[in-house]
């Protein structure tokens, strides 16, 4: 059953490498309204919860909001990426304004592969018990899938408010 899950979350960041598919460097930090995140912000948001959730080096294997314990490293897991609230009095740093469309893209994608080889390894069982989550890893499994889906749908609406043209999705 894991490996379904798996298939179906790699479908998600399929989607995610087409959001970014000739995306500008320049339009990549952009944020497209007051109140709205930027590409790269979302990027940071779906990079930090995956390393949340799977790359904790906890006794139960899972890592809190507190990424301290976390195995996986990345520019893209600032906590200011946890939450809209914290994201948005925020900007992003210079550091992350020099990452260009190509750098974000693989640095999600790495994080990506990182998180889904420490749940490999885990090798849970769906009814298991998800560390830092209310319920078991099935249902945290369909949740990520769901949340990775959401926000690159976000990217493309980014894309299309600063007037930039899309792949056809």
């Amino acid at each position: 059953m894991l490996e379904t899950y798996l298939a179906c979350l790699d479908l998600g960041y399929f989607e995610v490498t087409e959001a970014f598919k000739n995306l500008p460097d320049e339009l990549v930090w952009v944020r497209p309204a007051d109140g709205l995140l930027s590409i790269g912000e979302l990027a940071g948001h779906i990079a930090y919860w995956e390393a949340a959730r799977f790359g904790g080096d906890t006794p139960d294997g899972g890592s809190s909001r507190d990424l301290s314990n976390c195995r996986i490293q990345s520019p893209l897991l600032a906590e200011q990426f946890g939450y809209y609230t914290s994201n948005i009095p925020q900007l992003p740093t210079e550091a992350h304004r020099a990452m260009t469309a190509a750098q974000v893209q693989a640095e999600l994608l790495r994080v990506h592969a990182e998180a889904m080889a420490f749940l490999k390894e885990r090798n849970p069982a769906m009814t298991d018990k998800a560390p830092y989550w209310y319920s078991n890893f099935g249902d945290l499994l369909k949740y990520m899938i769901f949340h990775v889906s959401y926000h690159t749908g976000q990217m493309y609406s980014v894309r299309h408010l600063l007037g930039d043209t899309t792949p056809d999705n």
